[in-house]
């Protein structure tokens, strides 16, 4: 057993390295001029979508915006959590100007709370418009980890651009299992093999180096209110902090 953990170890570190190689000397998989992040909760941006927002601020001169639907309140601290998503978007490179949260009664943060899809699209058209988005990247319809407010980002987005901006791109964050989820790099041995089996040339992919991994985990660490001792656990082992797939919705 602990030859099979030795083999598979290596063999997650070399196809990590291999990955890491190939996703710097192939053309960045997205041509966008100005691209908004669109997020359920302050600390999502880097809890999920750390890859993409490394890779895409470092490897082009895109405009990258953080638009929340909400201010993180099911605990009291909302207040608290704006500042803190934007020193997380400044680790990044995103300027406070660029990052808004919005505190909508409607869109209120909770497992029990339903969003509805007309309010996020309309807050979408205000901020699409105002910025010239030109892309926008937000959760899949089974939001990652379940949260119903993932998942209403991605209706209200979805419903936006069908709708009213035809000509914005939408990518979803790919979800996957749970056994995945928690293996880190080690993943990336499941993505090669779905590659391999199954290939779709449409998935862009961002995989961070150790260094934006760093720059992930820096962000995460900005969002002192959350940093209880399961979110260290994530921060170290989610595969999210490592590899990001998006899919166009079409």
């Amino acid at each position: 057993m602990l030859f099979i953990l030795s083999v598979l170890f290596v063999a997650s570190l070399f196809v990590y390295a291999y990955s890491v190689i190939a996703n710097f000397e192939r053309q960045l998989p997205l041509k966008t001029n100005s691209t908004l992040i669109l997020i359920a909760h302050p600390d999502d941006e880097c809890m999920f979508f750390g890859p993409t927002i490394a890779s895409l601020k470092s490897r082009s001169k895109a405009r990258l915006h953080v638009l929340c639907l909400s201010t993180g309140n099911a605990d009291g601290l909302g207040a608290t959590r704006k500042k803190e998503l934007t020193r997380s978007c400044q680790v990044f490179g995103i300027p406070g100007s660029n990052v808004q949260v919005l505190d909508i009664p409607e869109l209120q943060d909770g497992m029990k709370n339903t969003w509805s899809p007309d309010m996020i699209a309309a807050s979408l058209k205000n901020y699409v418009t105002k910025n010239k988005i030109d892309t926008i990247i937000t959760f899949d319809e089974y939001g990652i980890s379940g949260h119903p407010n993932h998942i209403a980002a991605y209706h209200g987005a979805k419903q936006f651009v069908d709708h009213q901006a035809r000509d914005v791109r939408l990518y979803k964050l790919k979800s996957i299992r749970l056994p995945r989820k928690y293996i880190g790099v080690v993943d990336l041995l499941t993505i090669e093999l779905e590659k391999r089996l199954w290939p779709d040339a449409t998935i862009a992919e961002f995989v961070s180096s150790p260094g934006t991994y760093l720059v992930t985990h820096k962000a995460m660490r900005q969002h002192e209110s959350q940093l209880i001792w399961f979110r260290w656990l994530y921060v170290t082992f989610s595969r999210y902090m490592f590899v990001n797939q998006l899919v166009p919705v079409v």
